[in-house]
């Protein structure tokens, strides 16, 4: 059985694109089943975060194939328009692959804190659906040790930054007239929405405001957080009107923000900046056609992310041996899994021939170098005993 990985990811495709496979945890769930209906998949995981989607599969030749078709069925996409922008990868560099992507080595910001998390919880959601078994299980299992590892042992994440603090630094980079910026955050709760109000809520020239969904406000917000002036979701055209940032990045499928009704509210002209963290993106791209409006997405902080890369090219070196090691601690679990099988049949050799004589019949089966490695092993057995 072979493992597939078809992939989208910042490097391949602009927001535009990705967006357009932005996958919701219900519609992930639908998708990973379809899959295994498909006669040559057997297992299943998608991955997406604001950067990627990913579909890691074991099964046979055909198996890639049916999952870009599912792909584009379920996202009523035109073949040929998307094709372009997939990387495919089959055995060992689709797992090598997950390997550098868990580790945050493919990440736009390497080293990247929130990576691991996302995938941790993408393959859960396949395990609890019953769309993964021994191959991908062992796989990912190895994969997030190997992503503990390179965190524990390099010091790739020791200094790194995140998407929602490079956003606080755009917050505090804008240049504004008050002393006071009133910075909107649509989507507080959420994973970048923390992050970016933990970067700036220190920081005395910044007044938070935040929006939140049937007043669900969670209780580490409330308690550690006090001075975030906390907005319902629909009153949050009201509040743009006083604020000069806002920061935007949420889950939903449709736009936080339209130019349409964003135009209703801000008479005043004055300059205001607009941050969109989400994908599929949160605010609509027309609001760049008003007076005094700037609009940055998350494709703007590439080129940010890849000063930061530079500075870690050494933990990077030392994060692709541990790779190298996990990826064939991999191949090892598998290899072997596969001969256990054998090993019934194996002993009867050893007991109804000497040791000898297998050997020298080893000797005549194989090639040097593969003999090479069996007598290295019985040479390890004889040390270690």
């Amino acid at each position: 059985m072979n493992i597939y990985n078809i992939s989208i990811s910042y490097k391949t495709a602009p927001v535009e694109i990705r967006e357009l496979l932005a996958f919701q945890k219900e519609e992930k769930k639908d998708f990973i089943k379809a899959a295994l209906q498909k006669s040559d998949v057997r297992e299943c995981v998608l991955i997406t975060t604001c950067n990627r989607t990913e579909v890691y599969a074991a099964g046979g030749k055909m198996a890639a194939d049916q999952i870009m078709q599912l792909l584009v069925e379920r996202k009523n996409l035109n073949y040929d328009h998307v094709i372009k922008y997939y990387l495919r990868y089959q055995n060992e560099k689709a797992v090598k692959h997950l390997f550098q992507v868990i580790c945050g080595l493919d990440s736009m910001l390497i080293g990247e804190d929130e990576i691991l998390g996302q995938v941790k919880d993408d393959y859960q959601l396949a395990l609890q659906a019953g769309t993964t078994d021994f191959l991908l299980n062992t796989l990912f299992r190895i994969a997030i040790t190997c992503a503990k590892k390179v965190k524990t042992d390099t010091k790739i994440s020791k200094t790194s930054i995140s998407i929602g603090t490079l956003a606080a630094n755009e917050v505090f980079r804008f240049s504004d007239k008050a002393q006071v910026k009133k910075v909107l955050i649509i989507g507080l709760s959420g994973k970048f929405g923390t992050i970016v109000m933990k970067n700036l809520y220190h920081n005395k020239s910044v007044k938070i405001m935040g929006t939140i969904r049937n007043h669900n406000i969670p209780d580490e917000l409330v308690i550690s957080y006090p001075e975030v002036k906390m907005i319902d979701y629909n009153k949050r055209y009201d509040t743009i009107k006083d604020a000069d940032i806002i920061i935007s990045a949420t889950s939903s499928p449709h736009y936080t923000i339209t130019s349409e009704e964003l135009k209703k509210y801000i008479s005043d002209k004055k300059e205001r900046l607009f941050i969109d963290l989400a994908v599929p993106t949160d605010i609509d791209k027309n609001i760049e056609k008003l007076e005094n409006v700037k609009l940055i997405d998350i494709d703007y902080f590439k080129q940010i992310a890849e000063v930061n890369n530079n500075l870690k090219h050494q933990e990077i070196e030392a994060a692709k041996i541990i790779i190298d090691k996990q990826v064939d601690e991999f191949y090892k679990e598998i290899n072997f899994r596969n001969f256990i099988p054998c090993m019934n049949e194996l002993k009867e050799v050893f007991e109804n021939q000497s040791f000898e004589s297998i050997m020298y019949k080893i000797r005549n089966q194989v090639t040097n170098d593969e003999l090479k490695v069996i007598i290295q092993s019985f040479t390890k057995l004889i040390e270690n005993k």
